[in-house]
């Protein structure tokens, strides 16, 4: 549970930041995370280039359908009521703002007022999260039940916010190498460009982080590990641009890291296809976990949306605890860091642990001895004869047909293929199969 603890307050001290696709919170954020990544790192572990590598790409630069927009920048937004009190205070909330709102400073009556407000009838006393990136407005979003409240009279709405066209969109990655010289890579994407929201937000970098800590310790790593947090869309978008042909030459499996926090279920959104590496493994690891659900592709809502476009087409899976958007307070202020435990996000980082295991383990393996072998002169099984029971070792091999994999035939076992790595090795070592794939 030390883990779940040092995430929760890597989480904790995240969430106040107000952050967007652009701008000082994403940057600030970034460094924070980069810390906890390289802290304590010894000489034998560390990562190319000391951390991440953060990436500055000039607003107004065309990344294929897009234009990066300026850079935001806020500083204060408020409302004053008729009475004189402030409400919607963005320094109690940041979520109080639309987000990218222009500046605005003005006095208008309440008729007036209503076209700016952003309030859930559903959800009335949650802050909804509200965004207006590629069209100029300004805005506040409120509580329904403090909406209803407002009386006629006179309101000054006050935003402090710039724009700017010479800005940057930031987004940052780095790679932990193979231990075996392989150029095949594993992506691990996730975004950080949410303001103060827990799951949907900070629960993604926070369990990715963790994942490339653990990952460093691995003595053995079959893969490259490319870690990747942009702000969502525009930033995956970009970085696809940036780096299209060696992620098409070299990722052999990917994840989308997303709600990842809480402890209510695990969820898979699959590609396209649903027939990719990445689906198959995230499958046979999360299939029997709690509260399990599988969605297809056309349910999908976060970066693999861009990722599996067709013509990126990298197979790349969404992995989620509870989906984006199956908890109805979805993108607005009550998924804070109640919603979130040390307990969620610790199950969130051994389940893409288990995928990756998975993954470093799975092979295709054919026998090298006609008929079963003599496994009893190897110590695999027993020599007095006594009931009919057949070894795992025997079930194992019965299946190695050079076409199967290590998944499949831990699917057949109703085992887990990071299960049979001390197996595989063991017969390895009697030369009794051999890696075809």
């Amino acid at each position: 549970m030390q883990n779940g603890i040092l995430m929760y307050n890597l989480a904790k001290k995240l969430f106040p930041i107000c952050r967007s696709i652009t701008g000082k919170g994403f940057r600030t954020s970034l460094k924070i995370l980069n810390y906890e990544l390289i802290k304590n790192l010894n000489i034998s572990n560390k990562l190319r280039g000391g951390g991440f590598e953060i990436h500055s790409i000039k607003s107004g630069t065309k990344v294929y359908d897009w234009i990066i927009p300026p850079e935001w920048h806020i500083k204060d937004a408020f409302i004053i009521d008729p009475n004189g009190k402030k409400i919607c205070d963005f320094k109690k909330n940041n979520l109080h703002v639309l987000n990218y709102s222009i500046a605005v400073d003005k006095k208008l009556d309440l008729e007036e007022l209503q076209n700016h407000l952003y309030s859930l009838e559903n959800i009335p006393d949650a802050i909804p999260y509200v965004t207006s990136y590629y069209k100029k407005r300004w805005g506040f979003c409120i509580t329904h039940n403090e909406r209803k409240k407002l009386k006629k009279g006179t309101y000054r709405v006050f935003i402090d916010s710039k724009h700017d066209e010479n800005g940057v969109l930031n987004y940052a990655d780095f790679i932990i190498p193979s231990t075996k010289n392989s150029k095949d890579e594993i992506l691990i994407s996730t975004y950080l460009c949410h303001p103060s929201m827990a799951n949907n937000e900070l629960s993604g970098p926070v369990v990715a982080v963790f994942l490339a800590k653990w990952l460093l310790n691995l003595k053995e790593r079959k893969y490259n590990y490319r870690f990747v947090i942009v702000p969502e869309t525009i930033g995956s978008i970009t970085y696809i641009n940036k780096n299209l042909k060696a992620l098409q030459k070299n990722v052999k499996a990917g994840f989308v890291l997303s709600c990842v926090g809480d402890d209510l279920s695990y969820s898979l959104i699959h590609t396209p296809s649903a027939n990719t590496l990445s689906d198959k493994v995230a499958l046979h690891t999360l299939k029997n976990k709690i509260n399990f659900k599988k969605f297809s592709f056309l349910e999908r809502g976060s970066d693999e949306r861009q990722y599996n476009s067709p013509l990126v087409n990298l197979g790349i899976v969404g992995i989620c605890r509870t989906r984006y958007g199956d908890y109805n307070f979805y993108h607005t202020s009550k998924d804070d860091l109640n919603f979130i435990s040390p307990k969620g996000l610790l199950g969130g980082l051994e389940a893409m642990q288990e995928i990756i295991l998975n993954l470093e383990n799975n092979a295709i393996y054919k026998n090298t001895i006609f008929c079963e072998p003599n496994l009893g002169k190897r110590g695999l099984y027993h020599t007095l004869s006594s009931i009919n029971d057949i070894p795992l070792a025997c079930n194992f091999l019965a299946f190695l047909d050079g076409k199967k994999d290590i998944l499949d035939i831990a699917e057949i076992l109703n085992l887990q293929g990071y299960e049979l790595k001390d197996l595989v090795q063991k017969l390895l070592d009697f030369k009794l199969l051999e890696c075809v794939g």
